[in-house]
């Protein structure tokens, strides 16, 4: 159990950090109406895997604009794969829960970054694995911006 747990903690730390290496370095998404922008990235740069394989998806939010506000990443569909668990990632790198498969990190001052790591078991054989992620504002109902990562099953 303690192996899983820090097995799980340390492949949080790496994604995260390829997470903001990539976005940093990478051309500045689009802020959604509520000044938001959402990057996201596959763990260790993989394009394509197999059945049964384990599979890391991070995406993460950024407060582009003025105010605070809580902004929810939320899980909108997976396919040809499980979750295995999932982890929400607060600014300042503390780890909290999910809810359910959503991650709703509080309020994000400007140019603060929440994210949330995806560890999931492809399940499918042929096609792509999918992972869809939107952003979603509860007190405004503001849905978006959303982003889509795809692996090849080989």
């Amino acid at each position: 159990m303690r192996r899983t747990v820090l097995a799980l903690s340390a492949s949080v730390a790496i994604v995260l950090s390829f997470a903001i290496a990539s976005a940093s370095s990478s051309a500045a998404p689009a802020p959604s109406a509520h000044g938001f922008t959402l990057t996201g990235v596959v763990a260790g740069g993989v394009t394509s895997a197999e059945f049964g394989q384990p599979l890391t998806f991070a995406f993460s939010e950024k407060n582009t604009g003025t105010t605070s506000q809580t902004v929810d990443l939320v899980l909108e569909s997976l396919s040809h794969a499980t979750v295995a668990s999932i982890g929400c990632v607060e600014p300042g790198g503390a780890e909290i829960n999910p809810d359910g498969q959503d991650c709703e990190p509080g309020f994000l001052s400007h140019a603060q970054t929440a994210s949330i790591v995806l560890n999931t078991t492809i399940t499918g054989t042929s096609g792509n694995v999918a992972a869809r992620l939107c952003l979603s504002n509860e007190g405004t109902g503001v849905v978006g911006p959303c982003e889509t990562l795809t692996v090849h099953l080989s």
